[in-house]
């Protein structure tokens, strides 16, 4: 029975592989009407092998996307980036004006003080639970 369980633990993926620390992670609240919000945090790898997103969920919002906002001929972009990678000891700021988080459609009006949490799905399959406040 123990090598069994030997046997299965290692040939089941190891939960927390992908662990990141998350800091300082929060969301601009907008106005109801506005359809999209923008989160922010800093993101840690503590580990000694480069992590990737690769998707984001949450209950509160139809989606939520990493975006880069970039300026091109006078004009402010936001583009989608499919996938972050976070080298090992790397620290990564999501930020206005960078790296962010855009959360579409808002399944009920935001409030400043509420708590949101997000799953971040890795490119190993792992998945990691985040929290977010909202903030004026």
């Amino acid at each position: 029975m123990r090598r069994f369980f030997l046997i299965l633990a290692l040939l089941l993926p190891a939960t927390g592989f992908a662990d990141l620390e998350f800091s300082d992670a929060w969301i601009k609240n907008l106005p109801p009407a506005v359809p999209v919000r923008a989160g922010y945090m800093t993101i840690h790898n503590p580990r000694s092998q480069a992590v990737t997103i690769v998707a984001l969920h949450s209950d509160a919002f139809a989606s939520v996307e990493i975006h880069q906002t970039r300026m091109q001929d006078g004009m402010m972009h936001m583009d989608p980036v499919p996938n972050l990678t976070i080298a090992p000891g790397e620290t990564v700021q999501l930020a206005p004006g960078g790296l962010h988080l855009m959360m579409m459609q808002p399944v009920q009006p935001t409030r400043p003080g509420e708590v949101h949490r997000i799953t971040i799905e890795f490119d190993d399959g792992s998945m990691q639970t985040l929290e977010l406040t909202v903030r004026k």
